[in-house]
């Protein structure tokens, strides 16, 4: 009896026993339903994460491995511009921190500017003057609508044409600037152009001031600027030949020959008047002095009437369009416009507009 009582016992209680258990695998199933359903949630979240981020990080992947790259092509520019200077006085690590703060300063790439800075010392920039050179060239590039190293290109083609003539950098800028406003051109376009007229007009003594003054009496009548600095090539080499009829009338007028009227302070625009006068004078239709078709063309009656009403005051006895170019300080105040206008998209109409209220287009 006592026995069965306590066998008895241990069933009952063993029973209980096993339904708690029950209850407490059945508990412990659910949770594990819903702690599974958690992760398998967690999980998906984690993928769509990974997923949405992927883009991310692949662009800024190809952003580390542009501005890698950008600092590849600056450290190899300033190695290039090393090779056309004495390192052991001037250093090379010093020019480029100078070259990188132009960079933060103007919004010049560095790699630009350092193509710009072996572009100005190949052209005989020297090397303590490269940084504010460059600084200057890239100042034009914004205002004139170019690359800084086609800006240093047309400077240093005047330069070297010209020498202390020509004036500094920043003179000569102010004047491309002037014949960029005054005439239908863009500093641009002269920068492609002018390397193939300045030595012409450099040995026939044709100042730059006489030939950035041509490029706006020309584009001023819609002739484009190429077609003018090869109108302007042809005449000067046809006034500058002693045996052409042209280069006989110049030295029955004056007594000098064109390089002599050049040298004596006379413009261009006064050489092209005598010889205007002479054949109406002797009755000769002008187109007939030239020998040269494309220089008849930059003198055609609709081209000379610009190039002496532009150029010629008959009143003030000078020539006026020059004196407007030569002493033209507008390129800081262009630049300094540029830099105030946040949209660069707008920055070329903005320009234009200007230009078509000033009557200048």
């Amino acid at each position: 009896m006592n026995i069965f009582k306590l066998v008895g016992s241990i069933f009952i209680k063993n029973d209980k026993a096993n339904e708690d258990i029950d209850k407490t695998s059945k508990k412990a199933e659910s949770m594990a339903e819903k702690v599974g359903s958690a992760f398998h949630k967690a999980g998906q979240k984690i993928t769509s994460v990974g997923k949405a981020i992927a883009p991310v990080s692949a662009g800024m992947a190809t952003a580390l491995g542009a501005s890698v790259k950008s600092a590849s092509d600056f450290t190899n520019g300033m190695a290039k511009m090393s090779t056309l200077f004495d390192t052991q006085k001037v250093s090379v690590s010093d020019l480029s921190k100078q070259f990188i703060n132009l960079s933060n300063k103007t919004g010049l790439a560095s790699t630009e500017l350092a193509e710009a800075g072996y572009q100005a010392l190949s052209a005989g920039v020297d090397v303590n003057n490269a940084v504010s050179f460059v600084e200057t060239a890239g100042n034009l590039a914004k205002a004139g609508f170019t690359s800084t190293a086609t800006a240093v290109d047309v400077l240093t083609t005047a330069i070297n044409a010209y020498g202390e003539q020509a004036g500094t950098a920043e003179e000569i800028s102010n004047k491309l600037v002037r014949t960029q406003n005054l005439g239908k051109t863009t500093v641009d376009e002269l920068a492609s152009a002018m390397g193939k007229v300045i030595p012409t007009a450099s040995a026939m003594g044709v100042n730059i001031d006489n030939l950035t003054s041509g490029y706006v009496a020309l584009t001023k009548q819609g002739i484009a600027t190429a077609e003018a600095t090869t109108y302007m090539n042809s005449m000067m080499n046809e006034l500058g030949d002693s045996g052409t009829k042209l280069g006989g009338v110049i030295k029955e007028k004056t007594g000098m020959s064109f390089q002599e009227c050049m040298q004596s302070g006379m413009s261009l625009a006064d050489v092209l008047q005598v010889t205007k006068q002479y054949a109406d004078e002797n009755g000769i239709a002008y187109n007939e002095l030239w020998s040269s078709a494309e220089a008849g063309q930059a003198v055609r009656n609709d081209c000379l009437f610009f190039f002496l009403s532009w150029w010629y005051d008959k009143d003030e006895g000078r020539c006026v369009l020059c004196c407007q170019v030569n002493s033209c300080h507008c390129f800081g105040s262009i630049f300094n416009l540029i830099l105030k206008v946040i949209s660069q998209g707008f920055l070329k109409m903005h320009l234009m507009k200007q230009r078509k209220h000033s009557g200048t287009s």
